[in-house]
């Protein structure tokens, strides 16, 4: 109880942030990568349309369920003839010759007639089907929203990682662009008074344009990437968001993913869900198709009361209703359909036996998945740690190779194969931190474990 209203206030004050300071133009707004999944949670336009069909759904279960509740339908009649219908009677019944026939005028000028019917289904097999088929409906709307959530809430985790990761990316760049071009002053000034050769000038200005180049790139690719995401979170392109959760912060929070192979619970994949549902469904409509040979009983009962009069006044207390009532039963029973109904009995079972197959074979291929996505997360372990190591030697080898190059040590080329390789192994362990952020948001989608 307490974690739900733990949750709620956090709900409030999110609602309270974004609706105080808003997300108008011009305005920088700060959020964590908590922040940004909840915020996505309830503002991304498919979650939205998902839960709208949990509710259609919701609507469809209750207009099966009336078909089989009592109705009643109240049926009001009022004739005022203007000229009273005749009747033609043989003669002969009043003394006149025989093939001859007298015009006599039955009835009032005005009639009043009002009827109630309550009619109710007694049994349907058809109708039974339909009850267990609405729920299948409704789960599979609910499951449909979990998986539009789930690769929301993936989208906005990998969108995220991606546009931080890039920013660090950019800061690592202006930095390593800052030093190269101190190197190139310094040794366009030794150039200039003849103490180096242009050679080496030209080598740090290759090295300094390639940087620039990729620094460009990056910029460019982190402003895609962010109107990516918020498109996601539902954010309008034009307002301005801050990504507070860093890169350190991702390694220290968001990288660890602790469950085995054998905490996976296949029932739980949201995949396996949906092929259940579907399964389910064709199973339904095998039964169905079954229930159409059933009887089919209903009945009815309904009551007429008919007044009459040469003058509109059927709301007078003297005014006489004549009274009729009937209680009824109807049986429907199927005999014969030219064997119709068999045939697509038949062919509903052998779709249903092929959704079983495909329900087994995403159980068999979603077990393998997680398999190769754990290995795929150890080695991406591995390799975060390599990079990481590779891009501190990297700097060391750098730096060294700088200091060796201005105490004349060093040649200009080495130099530059020093920073290519500092510039390469930062890419790498930029893309290391990335691609183990991603096999473990994967993994999280796979086991259904977002918390």
């Amino acid at each position: 109880m307490d974690n739900s209203n733990d949750k709620k206030m956090k709900k409030i004050l999110l609602f309270i942030v974004f609706t105080s300071y808003g997300f108008s133009q011009g305005e920088i707004t700060s959020l964590s990568l908590d922040d940004a999944i909840e915020y996505g949670i309830e503002n991304n336009r498919r979650l939205m349309n998902a839960e709208r069909e949990i509710k259609m759904a919701y609507k469809e279960r209750w207009k099966t369920i009336a078909i089989g509740l009592p109705n009643v339908t109240l049926d009001l009649n009022y004739l005022n003839y203007l000229e009273l219908p005749t009747s033609l009677i043989p003669a002969e019944f009043f003394g006149g010759q025989k093939g001859e026939f007298s015009e006599i005028q039955f009835g009032t000028e005005q009639s009043a007639i009002g009827s109630v019917r309550m009619e109710q289904l007694l049994f349907d097999g058809s109708w039974l089907v339909g009850l267990e088929y609405s729920k299948i409906y409704l789960a599979a709307s609910e499951n449909f929203y979990e998986k539009t959530l789930l690769e929301v809430r993936e989208s906005i985790v990998k969108l995220y990682s991606l546009v931080s990761i890039l920013n660090e990316g950019i800061i690592l760049l202006e930095n390593n662009l800052e030093n190269f071009r101190k190197d190139l002053f310094e040794v366009t000034e030794l150039y200039k008074n003849g103490f180096e050769e242009v050679e080496n000038v030209e080598q740090i200005k290759i090295t300094l344009a390639q940087a620039e180049l990729s620094l460009l790139q990056a910029k460019k690719t982190k402003d895609n990437q962010l109107n990516l995401l918020k498109l996601v979170l539902g954010i309008s392109i034009e307002d301005e968001i801050l990504l507070s959760t860093s890169i350190d912060d991702f390694i220290a929070e968001n990288i660890i993913f602790s469950n085995s192979f054998e905490d996976f619970n296949t029932s739980k994949n949201i995949d396996v869900k949906i092929s259940q549902n579907i399964f389910d469904t064709k199973r339904i409509e095998y039964k169905l198709e079954k229930s159409k040979q059933l009887p089919k009983v209903s009945g009815f009962l309904s009551g007429t009361y008919t007044g009459y009069n040469n003058e509109f006044d059927f709301t007078n207390k003297t005014q006489n209703w004549f009274g009729s009532s009937v209680l009824g039963v109807n049986l429907e029973i199927p005999i014969f359909n030219a064997f119709k109904l068999n045939v697509s009995s038949q062919k509903a079972k052998i779709a249903m036996n092929q959704a079983m197959t495909n329900l087994e074979d995403q159980e068999e291929k979603t077990q393998a998945e997680v398999q190769q996505k754990l290995n795929d997360y150890q080695l991406a372990i591995q390799t975060l740690n390599v990079s990481e190591q590779n891009m501190n030697l990297a700097m060391s080898i750098e730096e060294k190779n700088s200091i060796k190059f201005f105490e004349g040590i060093a040649s200009s080329f080495e130099l530059r194969q020093a920073q290519l390789q500092l510039l390469d192994s930062q890419q790498k362990y930029l893309n290391s931190v990335l691609q183990l952020i991603s096999i473990k948001t994967e993994l999280e989608t796979l086991y259904n474990n977002t918390n």
